[in-house]
């Protein structure tokens, strides 16, 4: 950001992480430059924009003419809103959509865009979870009826399956999704959703950032390691700074992903020796994969 921002917070609204370096926001930034020299964004949807600082730093990367934000419920949209106006330097310039309802389907049914932005929540919810709590929606999800293919529903990226299918008749042709994702499943399943839903996948950003609030997801990773039988992805805290050094080379996205594999794979745990380490007081982290679903041409 270019300038000092003011943002109000309430408990409706997902926080601020407690540094840069432990936000998904950098990285997204990152993505955002990246693609901005690369397709021409001029309409922009955000999809759960949390506190509406993602669609503030939209603003200052793209030339937007246009910007819709979706937020499950209504108090945490009015907020971002909020945010959102106050912060904006010519509100004239830019027509704004505000949307409060479930991943898509509060947006007008004929909006069209160039660019989809999601970074949507992995973890089903249980009966006893407030989905209207900022921290808790950013993290939990009402998987009610939700069936998507396997592997998807396995590595927890349901969400994401339906965002995606979702949002193919609001992209335009030469457009795409981007979705930022926790990378604990396997690489290949990540890039296989996107194809599964009618996208070429192609990785913008990559980075390694520590689990924050690890009591609050660690278990849910391990539990559906033990009923499913498969092993998530965590590291060693000692990752994060292994790729930083690889990043500040000038190295990103697939570049960076591929450089720092092998030292990846030596620092790999699974999400129960994760929990187990978070427990002793220690920090653990995870990868992030900013990966742009290209729409295909023959989908419109």
């Amino acid at each position: 950001m270019r300038r000092p921002l003011r943002l109000r917070l309430t408990e409706h609204t997902y926080p601020l992480e407690p540094s840069p370096e432990d936000s998904w926001l950098p990285i997204a930034f990152r993505a955002f430059a990246r693609l901005a020299g690369r397709i021409a964004v001029r309409d922009l949807l955000i999809v759960g924009t949390g506190n509406g600082l993602d669609a503030l730093g939209a603003i200052e990367i793209f030339d937007l003419r246009s910007l819709a934000v979706t937020d499950l419920v209504e108090e945490s949209l009015s907020v971002s809103r909020e945010n959102i106006v106050s912060n904006l330097e010519d509100e004239a310039e830019l027509e704004l959509g505000f949307h409060a309802g479930n991943l898509l389907s509060c947006v007008p049914p004929r909006a069209r865009f160039d660019l989809v932005y999601e970074n949507l929540p992995n973890l089903p919810a249980t009966a006893d979870v407030r989905l209207d709590r900022g921290t808790i929606g950013g993290r939990f999800f009402d998987a009610t009826g939700l069936i998507v293919p396997e592997p998807f529903g396995t590595y927890l990226l349901a969400l994401h399956y339906r965002c995606l299918q979702d949002a193919r008749e609001h992209v335009r042709a030469g457009g795409g999704v981007l979705t930022a994702i926790g990378g604990r499943m396997p690489d290949d399943v990540a890039f296989a959703l996107h194809r599964a839903c009618g996208y070429r996948p192609v990785l913008v950003a990559f980075d390694v950032k520590r689990q924050v609030e690890p009591e609050l997801v660690l278990a849910g990773y391990s539990r559906v390691e033990e009923q499913e039988g498969i092993e998530f992805r965590y590291y060693a805290a000692e990752a994060i700074d292994l790729v930083a050094g690889r990043r500040r080379s000038g190295l990103d996205g697939q570049q960076l992903a591929d450089a720092v594999a092998a030292d990846l794979d030596r620092l790999t745990i699974s999400a129960r020796e994760a929990e187990n380490r978070s427990r002793r007081g220690e920090s653990v982290a995870h990868s992030v994969l900013m990966i742009l679903g290209l729409q295909l041409p023959n989908e419109h």
